[in-house]
């Protein structure tokens, strides 16, 4: 589930005497509290890489929050920004400001430059000795989105080993992997909620920690809405966001926009218990927090389609696929979405929509030619909405039984089968009164077939929404190393 950031970083201050500093000093730098900046290798951080990392720090944050907080970045201004970070590390002896490296790794990382972003995380571990649970949980992140989960966990495994005491997103990240190899003995499920309760022994008040915590229930509690788990989901649930609301000054940046993600997972929950305008506030409570979010504007989309909400699913979709355009679920929930409102527009509005809808099938289509999805919709739409004529019809029979094949005996796509199956037989039977009176086109249906699609993403309430995807990075949008304690 994706979780982002790092709890408890303190911002690196910046020394007002030293704004317009350009030649190094190795006077150490002093925090608002007199005590002395000290990296993460126990070194203490002199006056100019202070000031110059505190200015590369303050450059990343304007352009995370740039655009309503979807950000601005390029690979030009990922080079600048990473530049400046570089700067700030080769002001300390021998480049060693372990912090530094990191977030110069970071800024690659925005712009998914992995190779130079690899690169500054190592030397980030080097110049910390090797002993960085930062840089060591980046690096499993960057595995886990390659899917390479074997070593992930390994990534998170070594930074809980080199830094036990102090590694909460390490043991955030190495319980949801361990939690997506879907446990099934009790043995299992202890070593993912031991790991979380380790995280949250270390900061009680870390939300990535207690969504994993809320998610490890929801999948222990199946499919029964009133299992004992589904309560303690939805508990966590509830406490967390009150740590959020009751505390967020207190909360570092970056953890309190892991509240985005606590709203997504507790909008799952409630569908889980057919909560359904709970989940509907939920969704957007987590997109309007976070509008970068994909699967929160996905899941609103979906419930809307649920109850025929076709104007407001239309747009979620469409917020959706500016986020991530090769999103097969988003490109058939939109569409389904055209098609719902084309049913109430006037016949050359209606059109349009139409045809738009059909586009956003057939790009579903060419993203993912072996599922069914696609071919159900485009099946259903030359069916009923096309006019009618003998070759349309015959399109309509062929998408259908393309739907057919590929669906096969999968459990989700029983029900459409069927419905499929019975398109069928009345497509064949019209398409034989037809030519017996010499062609023409069949009249349009009375009333035409639930806009549901087949497999599109949740048009039912029972099905399960998109949960978030990623694991927690090590840091968020204000990353920087703390003042010696």
């Amino acid at each position: 589930m994706k979780t982002r950031g790092l709890s408890g970083a303190l911002v690196l201050l910046t020394l007002s005497a030293c704004g317009s500093r350009q030649t190094t000093t190795t006077t150490p730098a002093v925090a608002a509290n007199g005590q002395t900046v000290t990296t993460a290798a126990g070194t203490a951080v002199n006056e100019t890489a202070n000031t110059r990392f505190n200015s590369a720090a303050a450059t990343m944050r304007q352009h995370d929050e740039a655009n309503g907080n979807r950000g601005d970045w390029t690979p030009e201004t990922c080079n600048v920004v990473a530049g400046l970070f570089e700067q700030a590390a080769n002001a300390q002896q021998n480049g060693n400001f372990p912090e530094a490296w990191f977030n110069r790794g970071l800024v690659y990382d925005r712009c998914g430059m992995a190779e130079p972003a690899t690169t500054a995380l190592n030397r980030a571990l080097t110049a910390a000795n090797g002993n960085y649970c930062r840089a060591k949980v980046q690096l499993g992140v960057m595995a886990y989105r390659r899917r390479d989960v074997a070593g992930a966990r390994q990534a998170f495994e070594q930074a809980i080993q080199q830094d036990a005491t102090h590694c909460v997103e390490g043991y955030t990240n190495l319980a949801m992997v361990l939690r997506e190899a879907n446990p099934t003995t009790p043995q299992e499920w202890g070593a993912v909620v031991r790991n979380i309760r380790s995280a949250l022994a270390l900061d009680d008040r870390y939300l990535p920690a207690r969504t994993q915590l809320a998610l490890s229930y929801l999948q222990q509690a199946g499919d029964d809405p009133n299992s004992r788990m589904i309560f303690l989901a939805g508990l966590v649930c509830a406490q967390a966001a009150q740590v959020a609301q009751t505390q967020n000054a207190d909360l570092a940046p970056d953890v309190r926009s892991f509240t985005a993600d606590l709203y997504n997972t507790w909008g799952i929950i409630d569908i889980r218990r057919n909560e359904i305008i709970k989940a509907l506030e939920h969704f957007r409570r987590a997109y309007t927090l976070n509008p970068n979010m994909f699967e929160a504007w996905v899941n609103y989309g979906t419930i809307n389609l649920s109850f025929r909400g076709y104007q407001d699913a239309k747009e979620a979709f469409e917020h959706a696929i500016a986020l991530k355009d090769d999103s097969y679920d988003a490109h058939i929930g939109l569409g389904v979405a055209l098609r719902g409102l084309a049913l109430t527009q006037p016949d050359a509005e209606r059109a349009q929509t139409l045809a738009r809808a059909q586009q956003e099938y057939e790009r579903a289509r060419t993203l993912d030619a072996n599922r069914p999805d696609a071919y159900y919709n485009l099946g259903v739409l030359n069916m009923n909405y096309m006019g009618g004529a003998i070759p349309v019809l015959r399109t309509a029979r062929e998408l259908l039984q393309q739907f057919v094949q590929r669906a096969g005996s999968t459990a989700r796509f029983v029900t459409s089968v069927g419905n499929a199956t019975r398109h069928i037989r009345n497509i064949e039977q019209t398409i034989t009164a037809l030519e017996a009176v010499g062609g023409g086109a069949a009249p349009a249906p009375a009333t035409p077939p639930a806009a549901a699609p087949a497999a599109a993403p949740a048009a039912a309430p029972a099905a399960t929404p998109a949960p978030a995807a990623a694991p927690a990075p090590a840091a968020g949008q204000t990353p920087a190393p703390g003042a010696s304690q």
